[in-house]
């Protein structure tokens, strides 16, 4: 079984159970990215929509891979995923969804990606181009039409990612987020970046808030303007040329850096080309 051709099943089998007034599948299991899912599936097809009720557990199941089958890049994120999804809804309206669920990365890093690898490579922080988690997990509850993030926590020995917000069915994004560094990663930063960086309710953590938004095929973020703040919109521009974006059309410099500077900003491993517009758009490399 295969899902928009993104999402795949093997080996899916349990035991049937079908009279005119339900249709019971209540030992489910399958094979999908090496792991295993298990679950039970109920759909009543005389009452009016045939409604429906589902519960999904799934172990072991690789992340690379996942995001690989959706049409992402290999390499970007390691580990093995598992959670659970209890959901219910109507057989003829697919958007009436409803109910909630957990995802968990254990072992997890991510590697390779354009926005992490660009900010590490400015700030000289080698570990946001290499993330390896302690702890990433997210929340979530399903309305009409709608994820909800509840709460999205990605967690390194010294870096915390938290955010919050809706993801439409369509792969609309809107994100509050935040990105908290402790003491030892906030002074290494140069001292304009380092005071936007404000005190959090964990005296070892300072924080910057940032947004997230466009799709998920096709995510932006201001982070990097909320990062060098007003006092440095040259940094600002610079990180844009090292990123691949173009300059400011007010600007009545060449469009392209000259050797000397290409040679201090080589450019980003990405294939992505950002934008210039203080929302910088980065390359999508996974779909929570």
């Amino acid at each position: 079984m295969s899902w928009r051709d993104r999402f795949f099943l093997s080996r899916l089998q349990s035991p049937l159970q079908y009279d005119p007034a339900m249709l019971d599948l209540s030992q489910v299991s399958a094979a999908v990215a090496v792991g295993q899912v298990s679950g039970r599936f109920t759909m009543h097809p005389q009452e009016h929509d045939s409604p429906f009720t589902a519960s999904v557990k799934f172990r072991e199941v690789q992340a690379d891979q996942i995001v690989t089958n959706a049409g992402g890049d290999p390499g970007v994120v390691q580990g093995k995923l598992e959670g659970n999804l209890t959901a219910a809804g109507k057989t003829a309206d697919p958007n009436a969804l409803i109910g909630s669920g957990e995802i968990y990365l254990r072992d997890g890093q991510v590697q390779q990606y354009s926005l992490l690898i660009a900010l590490g490579k400015i700030l000289q922080l080698e570990e946001l181009a290499h993330l390896h988690f302690d702890q990433a997990s997210v929340k979530y509850h399903l309305t009409p039409g709608l994820v909800t993030v509840d709460e999205l926590l990605l967690r390194s020995p010294h870096i915390r990612l938290t955010a919050t917000g809706t993801v439409t069915f369509a792969g609309k994004m809107r994100l509050e987020s935040q990105l908290a560094v402790n003491e030892k990663i906030r002074a290494q930063l140069f001292s304009a970046i380092r005071d936007n960086f404000e005190p959090t309710t964990d005296p070892a953590f300072a924080a910057v808030g940032f947004q997230v938004s466009g799709t998920v095929g096709r995510p932006k973020t201001n982070l990097v303007e909320k990062l060098v703040g007003q006092d440095l919109n040259d940094l600002g521009s610079v990180i844009n040329s090292f990123l691949g974006g173009k300059k400011s059309g007010n600007s009545k410099k060449k469009k392209h850096p000259d050797a000397g500077e290409a040679a201090a900003l080589p450019p980003s491993p990405s294939r992505a080309t950002p934008t210039p517009s203080p929302e910088m758009t980065a390359t999508p490399k996974v779909t929570p």
